[in-house]
């Protein structure tokens, strides 16, 4: 093929739709628009790079280390090929092999903080803790969502093996982050709550005993009362409140109360098609791997994950799912999407108690 601006409009036609590509989820096309970028320049280098993370999108380990390592040999003074090869390694449990091709690109690279990071994150995967995390915490949180990702799900799957002694991900986040109220009820909200009540009794009165009784369970579940919501919601089914709105109160309240099983009773009296409305899924969902129901949790909180594209709760918990499953490498494009959301600590502060438990057993994970 003629090195000739028409060959060149073609190649970089085919490149830049490649990459649109495997930004949609689309890898398997992405790989063929990548190989008609090959067929005019067979040693474009950027074309074989990014033709190796198509293939290990699409689940083709092989091929794309093939191609990695091919990229690497056409343009041997840049560390990006070597990073590509020891991203799809680490991701494939090769972990000897990511650790020497994240060693090779910091030699070309130095100075270079992801690939710095990307090294660490390997030794520490590897039992080599100490090394490791002096390298990967310094360089973690400068906002590249896939090392993020894959650190969480190393993390996480550490301490789901020691759950008993981790701290849970809500005691080490602040209010805004992990969308926790701030602090009980104080005597302003309590205040208000009872002038809404005072408006409104005579108005559920006449309505009859079940909207009292509502009325009642809204109001203290607005101040965090749960148990008294609780009380006042069976009271409302039993007087002719609607099931369903009692069931989806009721999931809520027992979810706040810690009572994951009998939260899991009320949300499973719902219609199928309300139970795939996002802010039920979610509530189903997190009852359900509360329960310890993980595989039945997996598909609610991918509604949910879906719908609320702002918030990474049902991300996160989505990627938990898989790391109590056992499958921490389908965890981490959870975990990658949570970190890209509305919190960026998630990594950073499940490292340092992956590597505080560590401490305690001596330095090294078992």
């Amino acid at each position: 093929m003629p090195w000739s601006i028409s060959a060149w409009w073609r190649a970089d036609r085919h490149y830049f739709r490649a990459c649109r590509l495997a930004r949609a989820g689309k890898p398997g096309e992405a790989v063929r628009a990548l190989d008609q970028v090959i067929a005019i320049f067979p040693k474009h280098a950027r074309a074989h790079a990014q033709r190796a993370l198509a293939l290990a999108a699409a689940g083709k380990v092989g091929q794309a280390v093939q191609a990695a390592r091919r990229a690497a040999e056409l343009d041997p003074g840049n560390h990006a090929p070597l990073l590509f090869l020891g991203q799809i390694q680490y991701d494939a449990g090769a972990l000897e092999e990511a650790r020497k091709a994240f060693s090779a690109a910091s030699r070309l690279d130095p100075d270079n903080r992801l690939v710095r990071a990307y090294l660490g994150l390997a030794l520490v995967a590897m039992g080599r803790t100490e090394a490791g995390a002096e390298l990967l915490r310094p360089n973690l949180l400068y906002g590249y969502e896939p090392l993020e990702g894959r650190v969480t799900a190393l993390a996480e799957q550490y301490l789901w093996e020691h759950r008993d002694r981790a701290k849970s991900l809500e005691d080490q986040l602040t209010a805004a982050e992990s969308g926790r109220p701030e602090a009980p009820a104080g005597w302003g909200l309590r205040l208000a709550s009872a002038v809404r009540r005072v408006l409104l009794w005579p108005l559920a009165r006449l309505r009859g005993r079940a909207a009292a009784l509502a009325l009642e369970a809204e109001e203290a579940m607005s101040v965090g009362d749960w148990e008294q919501a609780i009380d006042a919601l069976h009271r409302a089914e039993q007087a002719g409140a609607d099931p369903e709105q009692v069931a989806l109160a009721l999931g809520q309240c027992y979810l706040e109360v810690d009572n994951s099983t009998a939260a899991v009773k009320q949300l499973a009296r719902l219609p199928e098609e309300a139970r795939k409305e996002p802010d039920v899924a979610l509530l189903v969902g997190a009852a359900l791997f509360d329960a310890g129901h993980c595989d039945l949790a997996r598909k609610p909180l991918e509604i949910a994950a879906e719908r609320f594209s702002r918030e990474f709760v049902a991300s996160y918990y989505r990627g938990l799912c898989d790391i109590a499953l056992g499958q921490p490498k389908a965890a981490a494009a959870w975990f990658t999407q949570a970190a890209e959301r509305l919190n960026p600590h998630i990594a950073e502060k499940r490292l340092a108690e992956m590597l505080r438990l560590c401490a305690e057993d001596g330095g090294e994970p078992r």
